[in-house]
């Protein structure tokens, strides 16, 4: 399902969050990747949420709400800090594909894929990148990797940590075989939205961790887009500390959270956070 097929979905009977906003690709600061060398991809695997039927990312997990696979924009990276290295070498080698992967009862599935299109540096530190996708397709019985292995004659399940790199072949098969299913991304967006109600409900934001009542689109990327190449941190700061405890170096303001985030929860800084 391509983006603009996407909009035109939610906006019949759910409330689209795809804004025309000035920062939605291919409009600056969105760049195209360059895909003038081999076809490749990756597999990437995210923590899912275990009150969903579906393979959503986990956005119910306590001191540690997540963003990607963030379907409501088609991006990967834009509003978290995961998986830098694997973001940086999209970008380095123009990779074409992004499937992922998460466990659900105790193994490893394939939900989906992105085809990646575009990427932009953030305002986070110097050298970070984000991706965007013109196109997903996430099905609703996810395929063990056994079976991808199996259908496919690839060796993903055998075990990786968070990201693993796949020839073009291999990303042909596995595309094929996601698309012998149904894309049920309007699903997983009207689940994203339920569990986001659920946080609102009981803990008084969507996403808690980051005092964050506004859902993600296209307008809320401003603040994390707008200010590229303006506050970036000079160094690359670790993604978790042992404390799980970091202190906003604009407003003095300490945060508990598992995972480095890229915003002040209090002050709305873009990469003022530090590990205390």
């Amino acid at each position: 399902m391509t983006g603009d097929q996407l909009e035109l979905k939610l906006s019949h009977g759910t409330q689209s969050r795809f804004v025309e906003g000035f920062l939605k690709p291919p409009k600056l600061p969105w760049l195209r990747l360059n895909f003038s060398g081999e076809t490749f991809g990756y597999l990437t695997i995210y923590y899912s949420d275990n009150l969903s039927r579906l393979p959503v990312r986990w956005i119910t997990k306590p001191g540690d709400n997540k963003s990607d696979p963030n379907l409501e924009t088609l991006t990967y990276g834009l509003f978290s800090t995961c998986a830098r290295p694997m973001r940086s070498g999209i970008v380095r080698g123009g990779a074409e594909f992004l499937f992922f992967a998460s466990r659900r009862e105790g193994e490893r599935v394939l939900t989906g894929y992105y085809h990646l299109r575009w990427y932009a540096e953030t305002g986070f530190e110097q050298g970070d990148y984000c991706v965007a996708a013109d196109e997903a397709h996430f099905v609703a019985d996810p395929i063990p990797l056994v079976v991808v292995d199996r259908k496919c004659g690839t060796d993903v399940s055998n075990w990786f940590r968070s990201c693993r790199k796949l020839t073009g072949p291999e990303c042909r098969r596995l595309r094929e075989l996601l698309h012998r299913q149904t894309d049920v991304t309007p699903a997983y967006l009207a689940e994203i939205e339920r569990l986001e109600r659920f946080n609102l409900h009981y803990g008084g934001y969507r996403y808690v961790g980051w005092r964050q009542k506004k859902p993600f689109s296209w307008d809320y990327a401003k603040e994390y887009l707008s200010s590229a190449n303006d506050a970036a941190r000079a160094s690359k700061a670790k993604n978790s500390n042992v404390r799980n405890l970091w202190t906003c170096n604009a407003c003095g303001q300490a945060i508990r959270n598992k995972a480095l985030l890229k915003r002040c929860p209090h002050c709305g800084k873009i990469g003022t956070l530090n590990p205390s």
